[in-house]
């Protein structure tokens, strides 16, 4: 299907009827057409003309001007919401294609001119008002639109062979937010895509079981990329039940939590174990659905924190919602734990993984960090009087100024602390603080594994020598990019222990 669409002069996408009114179709019309749009580049911010789509939506305006653009917002808010977003097979229809047309309603346009349009008109909703309120959470259409925008990008760019992870990052962003009447379709039609080597090219079959999909797709990944990255969508409920190999994602619900390398499966700086690649191990009568990997093992899970985090809820302070000083209480009752604010902060936010721009996490700032935690009454305050969020102004004193940089601060952590919902804070039995998935349980090996980014926590099967569950990939403070601790085992290629995960 995907050569169909490469061959065709254009493509046509009909998302249906609409209510809209005409003078919302020319105003949205006028305003494209007074923008420059230049959609093969990558830097969407530089794309659009933000004053002309605050003046469409009525960003911060007041009367009628507001109606206005809440009506508009109303309209393409609508288009997210269409059933053709949520088709799985549609992604190759758009990504592929040389051109294409929108039409939705009496609205004609081109289709990255929509997308993009589109997608600036989230960014400023966010803004304007708030996670919990924005077209970005309640859009179903919004993260399936987010992936086409990256994966047609990298189609028009010639990125399939460059773009390692590609494969797996689209696959991602449609967990759980496309349909498919046949499960397998959940990798199947995500093949025009693949960045995968030409041995370990997935050939579809609707004669094999679910499972065996899902694992083949999973187990080629991480062989053609020679990484684990594949792992960190592999989350399952509390008591991993589940009719897949642990380590094999599920294509076909949504992951349950944030994982620790979010939008861009492969994006992340986090290199625990320095970068040496996954192994390509054979094991012979290793079952098809077994995993061979080698690594460390660095220390014992030996406590979890009581404190949970069920839910995000984006109305709650960061001190409501991160409980910093329960935890704190907690930890000190385990000697070899660090139990300061900052150090805990810091895991809890997974120095900042769970942002949309993974350049962040080399700017996590501890000491920062925890200062602008501290202010958030104060913040809130100044949000209330006005002062914030607000442009910089001449006549702005040097302490509204400090609020306003501590106020984007504070903004960016609240954002990036979602990553801990359905997460639990962990200690090992050498004093390591660690973020894992709710599904880990006193006694789980931590260690770090030949590939992976991340650390990982596993647990022996039980009257199994050899065998190995994957539980989750964690956070653990200090083991984050291969750094040496003195006294304990220095982390190198030598003396490695081999794993069987099933």
């Amino acid at each position: 299907m995907a050569d169909i669409y490469r061959r065709a002069e254009r493509t046509i996408v009909w998302l249906g009827e609409t209510t809209m009114l005409d003078d919302d179709r020319i105003a949205i019309v006028n305003a494209t057409e007074r923008m420059t749009f230049r959609p093969i580049e990558r830097e969407w911010s530089e794309l659009r003309d933000e004053d002309i789509l605050k003046d469409l939506i009525g960003f911060r305006a007041e009367g009628e001007s507001s109606e206005l653009g809440q009506r508009r917002r109303r309209v393409l808010a609508d288009a997210l919401n269409r059933s053709w977003f949520t088709r799985a097979w549609v992604f190759q229809e758009v990504v592929v294609a040389k051109s294409g047309i929108v039409l939705y309603g009496s609205l004609e346009m081109d289709m990255d001119i929509f997308i993009n349009l589109l997608d600036g008109v989230c960014d400023l909703d966010l803004k304007d008002v708030g996670a919990t309120k924005s077209m970005m959470r309640s859009s179903k259409g919004y993260r399936p639109m987010f992936a086409i925008r990256e994966a047609r990008f990298e189609s028009r760019n010639g990125l399939s062979s460059a773009s390692k992870g590609r494969f797996l990052s689209t696959v991602w962003q449609a967990m759980g937010n496309v349909d498919a009447t046949n499960p397998r379709d959940k990798v199947y039609a995500f093949l025009a895509f693949s960045d995968l080597e030409a041995e370990s090219q997935i050939s579809p079959s609707y004669e094999l079981p679910v499972r065996s999909v899902y694992a083949d797709a999973t187990l080629k990944s991480i062989r053609s990329l020679r990484s684990l990255d594949a792992l960190e969508l592999a989350l399952k409920d509390r008591d991993l039940s589940s009719d897949l190999p642990s380590w094999v994602p599920d294509f076909s619900r949504p992951l349950p939590s944030f994982p620790f390398m979010t939008h861009n499966v492969g994006g992340s700086n986090f290199r625990a174990s320095r970068k040496i690649p996954y192994p390509n191990l054979t094991h012979p009568g290793l079952d098809r659905h077994a995993l061979a990997v080698k690594g460390h093992i660095i220390s014992t899970i030996s406590s979890i924190c009581p404190v949970s985090f069920p839910t995000f809820d984006p109305s709650q302070t960061l001190y409501e919602f991160l409980q910093l000083d329960e935890i704190a209480s907690w930890a000190m009752s385990h000697p070899k734990s660090p139990h300061d604010h900052p150090t805990i902060l810091r895991a809890l936010l997974a120095e900042g993984a769970a942002a949309d721009d993974t350049s962040n996490n080399e700017n996590y700032d501890s000491t920062k960090a925890f200062q602008v935690y501290q202010d958030g009454p104060t913040l809130l305050e100044a949000c209330r009087a006005g002062h914030v969020p607000a442009p910089n102004r001449a006549s702005d004193t040097p302490s509204v100024r400090a609020l306003k940089v501590h106020y984007r601060y504070y903004s960016w952590m609240k954002r990036v602390s979602e990553i801990v919902v359905r997460k639990r804070v962990f200690v090992t039995e050498d004093g390591d603080l660690g973020l894992a998935y709710e599904a880990i349980r006193e006694g789980d090996k931590v260690g770090v594994l030949l590939g992976s980014r991340t650390p990982t926590v596993l647990r022996a099967v039980e009257d199994d020598d050899g065998q190995w569950r994957f539980v989750a990939q964690c956070y653990l403070d200090g083991w984050m990019r291969g750094e040496v601790h003195e006294g304990r085992r220095e982390w190198t290629e030598e003396g490695v222990e081999s794993f069987v995960l099933s």
